[in-house]
């Protein structure tokens, strides 16, 4: 999935250089993922949009990890840019919250509220809202 997301970002990107960068064979995209792709010119393109599922995580209001369960690629974009928006707000953006109180993605609400974010300040050093497991462990 990041291939496509990269290639949404970078319309001059090229799906074999995409793969590449992410360390898998087009073929394997084209494979697990054809409905996101389009093919103009000779050239294969990512789509808009997908419709394709994902389990992402984001951080509840006492600072777990909560599976979030996206259906779209616009599910996953906005995801990520809450917890862009996240990172600012620690940084000292305090109004960089507001376009996200109380919104809800794929069913779950949003922390946004400052002594929520304050209190779980410490577990989010090691957040991450793709979840990674070495050797079986969480």
């Amino acid at each position: 999935m990041h291939v496509l997301a990269a290639m949404r970002h970078d319309s001059n990107l090229s799906l074999t250089h995409a793969a590449k960068l992410q360390g898998v064979k087009r073929e394997t995209i084209k494979k697990y993922f054809p409905s996101a792709l389009k093919q103009a010119n000779g050239k294969f393109r990512a789509t808009k949009s997908d419709r394709y599922a994902a389990t992402l995580y984001v951080p509840d209001a006492h600072g777990n990890s909560v599976a979030v369960k996206t259906h779209s690629s616009k599910e996953r974009e906005q995801l990520g840019l809450y917890l862009r928006d996240l990172g600012r707000y620690l940084r000292g953006k305090r109004d960089a919250l507001a376009p996200w109180h109380g919104k809800r993605i794929a069913g779950v609400e949003l922390v946004t509220a400052g002594r929520a974010i304050v209190a779980i300040e410490p577990a989010l050093s090691d957040f991450s809202l793709y979840r990674t497991f070495n050797g079986g462990a969480d």
